[in-house]
């Protein structure tokens, strides 16, 4: 072999080792983090079951308090934030965060602005993403059948723990605690509560067990033999709830994004939790410990899948 081509393998075997020395390992196979942050509606709703009242968010006092929500929400470090505005909202989401990033726009009372916008701004993101979907929850139909077949104290304790049925009563007493969730008693502010204690109620297991329980074990009684009134009206709330997850599925970016946070109703929460838990894309995030410590992310719990 000749000095030449010596001098060449060896130069070739260099390059090769090199080259290998500066290629990046693989990355860690991840998940995308998704907090789901479930509220009450800042300016109350007319289209809910159980009607909330407006709370004034721009009052000095709950303003410190939206404040100390967005600091520990932003722990998160997420790379999108998500509202409960649909998408034909997006355009008017688009240019008014926009303008609020410019100081050209003044914030609503409402979620999407306290803390969806606020948290997104303080991100630095460059926009906030709608995800809410249409959907049909066609309770006054289910009403009126739940009426005429004498199951209407059945329906109305769906969300209320007003006269319990007797099935419920039944139930309550094998179970040893309430079934299901009173809406309206959840939406009660308690003594000297601040936004984040109200919103880390509305996101512990007991609240969500409650909430689906009144959908599992109370709203799917209504109905009987071949009608399943109850367990229809169920499933259009869940229906929409898989749009909801579309949405999030259709927005983030499979490559880059490690994390995202979608500010929502708190009734959506447990039904959008079983969708994400068996998606081998996402991983839930428990967001109690941002709501009731100081905690960084890292020491957010899993849910289990």
């Amino acid at each position: 072999m000749t000095a030449a081509i010596r001098f060449l393998l060896a130069l070739l075997l260099s390059t090769t080792l090199t080259a290998a020395a500066q290629t990046k390992p693989p990355q860690p196979h991840t998940r995308i983090k998704v907090y789901l942050v479930g509220t009450f509606h800042f300016d109350g709703s007319a289209t809910d079951v159980v009607k909330g009242s407006k709370t004034d968010m721009e009052a000095t006092k709950k303003q410190q308090e939206v404040e100390d929500l967005i600091t520990r929400l932003a722990q998160t470090k997420a790379d999108k934030v998500f509202v409960e505005w649909r998408l034909k909202d997006q355009p008017f989401v688009d240019s008014t965060y926009a303008l609020y990033r410019n100081n050209q726009f003044k914030l609503g009372n409402n979620e999407v602005y306290q803390v969806g916008y606020r948290l997104a701004s303080k991100l630095k993101l460059p926009r906030v993403y709608c995800a809410d979907a249409d959907g049909v929850f066609d309770y006054e139909g289910a009403l009126k059948y739940a009426k005429a077949h004498g199951q209407e104290k059945t329906l109305n304790g769906a969300f209320s723990s007003a006269q319990p049925d007797s099935i419920r009563q039944l139930m309550e007493a094998r179970l040893g605690t309430t079934v299901g969730l009173d809406a309206e008693q959840a939406l009660k502010d308690l003594p000297n509560e601040t936004l984040v204690a109200k919103l880390a109620r509305f996101n512990s297991t007991e609240f969500m067990r409650g909430n689906m329980d009144s959908y599992l074990l109370t709203l799917a009684r209504v109905g009987g033999s071949s009608n399943y009134v109850g367990a229809d009206l169920a499933g259009e709330f869940y229906k929409r709830n898989m749009r909801i997850y579309t949405n999030l599925l259709r927005a983030v970016d499979i490559k880059h994004d490690q994390s995202i946070v979608l500010v929502i109703g708190a009734s959506h929460v447990a039904f959008l939790q079983e969708q994400l838990l068996y998606s081998s894309l996402f991983e839930v995030q428990d967001v109690l410990p941002l709501l009731t410590t100081q905690a960084k992310p890292s020491s957010s719990k899993k849910l289990a899948r």
